[in-house]
Formats: structure tokens, sequence, C-alpha cells
């Protein structure tokens, strides 16, 4: 058995490689890409957002990395 990965570029295409793959009978494992994961979410979406607002409003702070361990 091998593996084959497929990348499409819309969602017509994601369509109709999963129809063949059915058709032929053809098991295949569906898997989300991260960040479209995240940009589906309105919550998430918000908080970046939100996020972006606190750093170009310099509400940040600051870690000093070499007492971050102490």
């Amino acid at each position: 058995m091998s593996t084959i990965v497929v990348h499409t570029e819309t969602e017509e295409q994601e369509k109709a490689v999963k129809a063949a793959l059915k058709s032929l009978h053809v098991s295949f494992e569906d898997e989300v890409d991260e960040t479209e994961y995240i940009n589906s979410s309105p919550a998430m979406i918000a908080r970046i957002e939100q996020a972006e607002k606190d750093i170009a409003a310099g509400k940040i702070v600051k870690v000093d990395i070499d007492s971050l361990w102490k």
C-alpha cells in the first residue's frame, strides 16, 4: 500500500477528488489545515484581532528569556 498526498486548490476540486476515491472504494483520511481551522472560528479571529490591537497600543509584556525558567 502507498500513500498519496493531494493538494487541492478549491473546494470543488476537493469534492471531486473525494467522490472519485469513494467511487473506487479507496480509503482516505481528511486532514484540516491548522490555519484554515483557526480561521474558521469567529471566536479565534476576534482574539487574534484583539491581540493585534493590543500590540499596536503597546499593551504587551516583555519577558526576559534568561529569567524565564528561574
